[in-house]
């Protein structure tokens, strides 16, 4: 049976100011470092066999101590970036309302080809991220990780949820899910078909980490 690990990575000072990165290139900060470790001293007890991570130093500087710990080494992968945004990068949505309304307005209408200036259209991040997930379905290990981003983990669940469809990957993106930063989320694939284990776990977060029953 075929199970994904899907971690979203650490905090930055971005996320904590509310700024929107895309394909920024920002460093984890202290709690986001704090937060990646805990993650592999939960995550080393399970029979991961493969580590991928978007290629952005947030997610791999996210990956690296869950691969010291299970011996392996981290596959960067371009693909498992977040969306662009263009030039929204590095700014905070009240911001680009304020001196972009109609581009604002265009993103937010859901339009699955729209992308801002110097950005990536929806339709591109499915694109990506499926070529991903088809590839992983087909890799030889059972037990594989990917650590990346908010915006690409609802990619990839919204695949793992129409998986099977014969209208897949639907014109439209998940927002039910919501991923903390270094949240933790599991899907098993067995009779052709995707099953969630855990989603936005952060069990493992607290100060006395619990056992997470699934």
């Amino acid at each position: 049976m075929k199970t994904l690990y899907l971690i979203r990575h650490g905090e930055t000072d971005h996320n904590r100011a509310g700024l929107a990165m895309g394909h920024l290139d920002s460093p984890l900060n202290e709690q986001g470092l704090r937060q990646a470790g805990q993650t592999a001293a939960w995550l080393r007890r399970h029979p991961i066999a493969r580590i991928l991570s978007s290629d952005l130093a947030r997610a791999r500087d996210t990956a690296a101590p869950l691969a010291e710990a299970l011996g392996l080494s981290v596959e960067p992968d371009p693909r498992l970036r977040e969306l662009s945004f263009g030039i929204f990068e590095g700014r905070s949505i009240p911001d680009c309302e304020k001196e972009h309304p109609e581009i604002v307005a265009r993103w937010r209408s859901g339009d699955f080809d729209f992308a801002p200036p110097g950005g990536e259209s929806r339709r591109a991040l499915m694109q990506r991220t499926r070529a991903v997930l088809d590839e992983m379905l087909a890799a030889p290990e059972e037990h594989l990780a990917l650590v990346t981003h908010g915006g690409t983990l609802n990619a990839l669940h919204t695949h793992l949820i129409e998986d099977g469809h014969p209208e897949a990957p639907r014109e439209r993106i998940h927002r039910a899910f919501r991923f903390h930063n270094a949240s933790v989320s599991m899907a098993a694939h067995a009779s052709d078909h995707w099953r969630f284990l855990v989603v936005n776990s952060t069990f493992h977060l607290e100060e006395e980490p619990r056992q997470l029953l699934h």
